[in-house]
């Protein structure tokens, strides 16, 4: 589909997650670990188009939801893209692609999950995904290793300690369809003389449908006075290096409603030779 002799820049790297959670005393953990390969080529009229080659994917915990991600996560194994006006993953060129490996993949998936509940639910979940490419690029775009690949911080044009804004998303929280993160980005000189990129949030109110997380924690804890206020740490660094790429970079967010709820991840992506 692509023309692989016009490669641009070729980068190999490895993403180490770390995912901790409590809610109504049930504890999780997960740690994850995923080599990638990322390309970056030119197109049609010298288009730039990007592909993210997943090439090893492990995770310590195998059960609940998180056997769910490790089943599902072939269909992530080469997605080519293009960015968007914010210099984030945008348009999806292989939907073609991902949706023949769904068809060889649902029977195997129906039938290692045949005795769960819901099964049927996150099945339907994934076709519509898959037949909705906006929203299939939504999905990832705010997902690892997709984010700190490409943030939207190389679209900037920075100045050393000015602060520019910017957006990201924690999805499908609770009975909120996201949390909306509004960023401060900023540029600075290292004391060895690189460059990197410091990024830190906070909830953008307006837009996060606190409301619906409230109602749905007063049903589940049957309390109509249950403390419901969603609190967020989120922070962001990348080191840089030449276009499109940085050398390192890190995410980490704790997401917690005191009492109720608590959700630690951190992301780090390196940049390795083989």
């Amino acid at each position: 589909m692509w023309n692989t002799d016009e490669i641009v820049s070729s980068r190999n790297f490895i993403l180490l997650r770390e995912e901790r959670s409590q809610f109504q005393g049930l504890r999780n953990e997960n740690f994850v670990e995923i080599h990638l390969k990322a390309s970056a080529f030119k197109g049609e009229n010298d288009t730039y188009k990007f592909s993210v080659d997943i090439t090893s994917f492990k995770q310590s915990n195998a059960n609940g939801m998180f056997k769910w991600v490790g089943d599902l996560h072939e269909l992530r194994e080469k997605i080519v893209f293009s960015l968007d006006e914010n210099g984030q993953l945008g348009k999806i060129h292989n939907l073609e692609d991902i949706q023949m490996k769904w068809k060889h993949l649902k029977p195997k998936i129906f039938l290692r999950h045949k005795d769960e509940k819901y099964k049927n639910l996150l099945i339907s979940g994934v076709e519509a995904l898959l037949q909705d490419d906006e929203r299939l690029s939504a999905t990832l775009r705010y997902s690892m290793p997709y984010l700190l690949l490409f943030p939207g911080i190389h679209n900037n044009e920075f100045k050393k300690n000015e602060v520019i804004k910017g957006y990201r998303e924690i999805p499908n929280f609770i009975a909120a369809k996201n949390i909306p993160i509004i960023t401060d980005e900023v540029f600075k000189e290292t004391e060895d003389g690189k460059y990197e990129i410091n990024v830190t949030g906070r909830i953008d109110e307006e837009h996060f449908e606190q409301n619906k997380v409230t109602a749905m924690l007063r049903i589940l804890k049957n309390r109509p006075r249950v403390p419901t206020i969603v609190e967020l740490k989120y922070l962001e660094k990348y080191l840089l290096e030449d276009w499109p790429w940085s050398s390192q970079s890190m995410c980490m967010s704790l997401v917690q409603i005191p009492g109720s709820l608590y959700y630690e991840e951190k992301n780090i992506l390196k940049m390795i030779t083989i």
